[in-house]
């Protein structure tokens, strides 16, 4: 089945390299917490004559008597297994809704130009896919490439409302239609600083314990103290990501607008110039001035995998909806004992990041939405995509959580995407290396955290997108090396920082985000 996007994506830039003197597309880039090595499943690929003759069905748009649906899978690198999880899942949909599917693996590295490729193309290559991974949701709909779905998913609607929540699964719309369906995931993600657990030990913490700013800075300068060679501050994903759950970011990583007060203000205001991004700052200077920082950290290539087990760095930043959790996923992905801390007393639970769409070009709609219901509300369907076949790809431990077959790790497995957060409903899947009770603690943080007035707000800044395109750059400009210590004077870069990002259009985009808001919170 890879083979054919392949060559259709390979003709398509062709196509771009042609006409490349008349421009070239630029595409979105988000980050995420790292997801180390277990986000990617290598292997020779391999084939046999059932795949080849699914691939030919599905090139004639169906296999058999009933139509076969593409679906988007996210991954690392594209499994060495996927034709196996294509005949494994087309046995249940062809069952359930009369389809089968075939899944086309979009890699996360490439996503943006994957996506935008596939989009652009006005066909049926894909038909169904998740808006917010590589492409923005509000985007896709705006431009026609998102199905409107109301009617489509009226049959499953209630099911579909008790899976996800009634408000993840209405937040899909846009000017009162709903075009996506809206993933189920953790919406309340913590800042969190991840340790080595033997030094979080001798220093009086474990796994899981609160901490705020002033005593974590206390903790860095004890360390510092009694070791005084091993940088405490390493990057994760190229840079410190250091957040702040302390505002809704209006599902903006630069935080170009954004609510305070745990998302519970209605007025958008500049992140930059609130007290607690000020407050953050003073931080960072400290953190610089007792020379706690991996050195020259906006430049490392390495990941927590690489520097907290050999001890090259102590720690890194990091984002979870559960400081435990996340301590848990380093231990295990690690392989030495690790100890976060939240930073912050609460969250702010915010809109879906990601949301399940219908391609427009589908010559199956009822399949395609059949298909979305699954996915929603399936736990054999959403356990495939997630963990694979049972035996094959992971087996179940005594407590019923799931983990590699024996014999088998992250770099000979033939399908470990490691992406659950790409999935409609992963709560649905068994967890894989994480204590059992997993996703009922993520369904718990989801409740306990206080939910944005923003939330299910879609925002659209088509009109102020040359300010938003200049505040980013400014953004880029500034806010890593603040984060980083990699300034001499915080105070005169603070204060340029906010400068030009007043002169590259923030009001702008914070009044545009004020008005939707408005209009949005008046519909309710």
């Amino acid at each position: 089945m890879t083979k054919k996007i392949t060559a259709m994506l390979l003709a398509l830039l062709m196509i771009v390299a042609v006409f490349a003197a008349c421009g070239n597309d630029s595409g979105n880039s988000s980050s995420s917490q790292q997801e180390s090595s277990s986000s990617e499943a290598g292997g020779d690929e391999s084939s046999s004559e059932e795949s080849s003759s699914e691939t030919e069905s599905s090139e004639a748009g169906t296999s058999g008597d009933i139509p076969t649906i593409s679906l988007m899978a996210t991954c690392g690198t594209t499994p060495s297994d996927t034709a196996d999880i294509e005949a494994a899942l087309s046995k249940i949909t062809s069952e359930k809704i009369g389809c089968n599917v075939e899944i086309i693996t979009i890699e996360i590295g490439n996503a943006s130009q994957q996506m935008n490729l596939l989009l652009a193309g006005g066909d049926d290559t894909l038909d169904v896919f998740y808006a917010g991974i590589g492409t923005s949701f509000v985007n896709v709909a705006s431009h026609g490439q998102a199905m409107e779905l109301d009617s489509l998913m009226e049959p499953y609607a209630d099911e579909m409302k008790k899976a996800l929540g009634e408000k993840v699964y209405e937040s899909g719309r846009i000017g009162g239609k709903l075009y996506g369906i809206g993933r189920l995931l953790d919406q309340a993600s913590t800042p969190c600083f991840t340790i080595r657990g033997d030094i979080a030990s001798e220093f009086g913490y474990k796994n899981g314990d609160k901490i705020d700013l002033e005593k974590l800075t206390k903790l860095f300068e004890d360390v510092h103290a009694k070791y005084p060679d091993t940088p405490i501050i390493g990057p994760n994903n190229g840079a410190p990501n250091i957040g702040d759950s302390r505002v809704d970011a209006l599902g903006d990583g630069n935080k170009l607008g954004v609510l305070g007060d745990y998302g519970q203000a209605t007025t958008v205001t500049n992140y930059y110039e609130m007290d607690e991004y000020k407050e953050l700052v003073s931080y960072f200077k400290k953190w610089k001035e007792m020379g706690v920082y991996m050195p020259d950290l906006l430049n490392s290539t390495e990941a927590p995998v690489d520097f907290i087990p050999t001890s090259k760095c102590f720690g890194c930043f990091a984002g979870h909806f559960s400081a435990e959790m996340n301590g848990i996923w380093s231990t295990a992905n690690f392989k030495t004992d690790c100890a976060s801390l939240q930073i912050y007393p609460d969250a702010v639970a915010v809109t879906p990041g990601a949301y399940g769409c219908i391609n427009p070009a589908t010559k199956s709609p009822e399949q395609a939405a059949g298909l979305l219901y699954l996915l929603s509300t399936d736990a054999d369907v959403e356990n495939l995509l997630i963990n694979g076949i049972e035996g094959q790809h992971y087996q179940l431990k005594d407590d019923g959580t799931a983990t590699f077959v024996d014999g088998q790790d992250i770099s000979s497995v033939g399908w470990a995407l490691g992406y659950s957060w790409a999935n409609q409903n992963s709560t649905l899947s068994i967890p894989f290396e994480y204590p059992a009770d997993y996703f009922d603690k993520l369904l718990d943080a989801n409740a306990s955290a206080k939910q944005s007035k923003a939330f299910g707000c879609q925002f659209d800044l088509t009109d102020v997108s040359d300010a938003v395109s200049a505040c980013t750059n400014v953004v880029n400009q500034y806010a890593n090396p603040l984060a980083a210590g990699s300034v001499e004077d915080f105070d005169a870069t603070l204060a340029k920082f906010q400068e030009d990002l007043k002169a590259a259009g923030i009001d702008e985009i914070i009044a545009a985000r004020q008005e939707q808001l408005d209009d949005f919170l008046a519909s309710k």
